[in-house]
């Protein structure tokens, strides 16, 4: 069988994770690395094992040898390069979030359909493990409907990114768009669609971002239930990146931690607290196979460009109600995020 060709565009911390888990995969070959500064991109390609590294990615879509673009850059990038290499005719697995602007999330789903490629947007949360256990607990009603959540996502500033990007507003939207909606994604697939939203936060502590540090929202969704929502970049640095879910449902509680050695707990009446440590595959690995299968095998891979696209509707819900101080109903109308 012959290998798939891939490249990665991007050479920072989450291809880093990527590329780590696609050496894995024997379906494929990572063929080449992209980023603009010729230095990363070497490093890369010798720590990998790269055979090519490139500053323009153009290059790459140029290759008939590659069928896969895995686009690894900040988020004010994604529409441009997936776009493009769609246009190629190459499958795009995107990081999340898929944009940070509604028009430019339509312009990537309209290309991957008019050049029928397969598209996939990373959301990760949807192959973790301990997630994935608490989806199928929800879906037997084993806690019987769910009708309040809880969800927070706390970590020190991510001053790895590229350029400072992260704290640019207009380029990353802060901590809600970029970290709470791994979050939001998953109480999207859980609960059900979300109408509206009311959120509290802004620049709390990073003096010289203008993009939120801290942001905690309320989520009613269509079916009555409600959420939690909390993100925040403001904690110290030696401070352990820490998440937390807990969903109430009509017949019992489930939670997700990751400080505790019990990954998932389920709490009923009179019945003991229910333990589970689930162990499986490394979710990175797992989200990267499923969409590689879903080249091989032809078939939709879970996380298309519209279920993107609600979600990054959600957070940028959230980051419209603190602009306007009051609740911001679903659908949106406009543009959250100016160029």
């Amino acid at each position: 069988m012959t290998k798939l060709g891939v490249a990665v565009i991007g050479a920072g911390f989450i291809s880093k994770i990527h590329l780590e888990a696609w050496k894995r995969i024997e379906e494929i070959e990572v063929k080449a690395i992209v980023d603009l500064e010729e230095e990363r991109a070497r490093n890369y390609s010798q720590l990998f094992k790269i055979p090519s590294f490139y500053t323009d990615y153009i290059k790459v879509l140029e290759r008939s040898d590659i069928d896969i673009i895995d686009v690894c850059t900040p988020t004010y990038t994604h529409a441009q390069i997936s776009v493009d290499a769609m246009s190629y005719s190459k499958n795009v697995l995107l990081e999340k979030p898929i944009s940070i602007r509604l028009e430019e999330a339509d312009e990537i789903i309209k290309a991957s359909e008019k050049y029928d490629v397969k598209f996939m947007v990373a959301h990760c949360l949807r192959f973790w493990p301990e997630y994935k256990v608490a989806k199928n607990i929800v879906e037997r009603g084993d806690i019987g409907d769910p009708r309040v959540a809880r969800a927070y996502r706390l970590s020190p500033y991510p001053d790895w990114s590229w350029q400072s990007w992260l704290k640019d507003f207009s380029k990353s939207g802060g901590v809600f768009v970029d970290m709470s909606i791994h979050d939001v994604d998953f109480l999207r697939w859980t609960i059900g669609d979300v109408e509206e939203v009311y959120a509290r936060g802004g620049v709390l502590k990073t003096k010289d971002a203008s993009s939120y540090d801290y942001v905690h929202a309320l989520l009613k969704f269509k079916n009555g239930a409600i959420a939690y929502v909390e993100g925040s970049w403001i904690q110290p640095k030696n401070f352990p990146f820490t998440t937390y879910l807990e969903i109430v449902g009509t017949n019992g509680i489930l939670k997700v931690d990751n400080q505790t050695t019990s990954s998932v707990t389920v709490f009923k009446e009179n019945v003991a607290p229910i333990s589970l440590n689930p162990v499986g595959e490394d979710a990175y690995f797992l989200e990267i196979k499923h969409f590689v299968d879903s080249i091989i095998k032809d078939y939709k891979p879970m996380i298309s460009g519209i279920e993107a696209r609600k979600s990054l509707e959600v957070v940028l819900a959230g980051v419209k109600s603190i602009l306007e101080n009051k609740p911001v109903k679903l659908p949106l109308t406009e543009e959250v995020i100016n160029k």
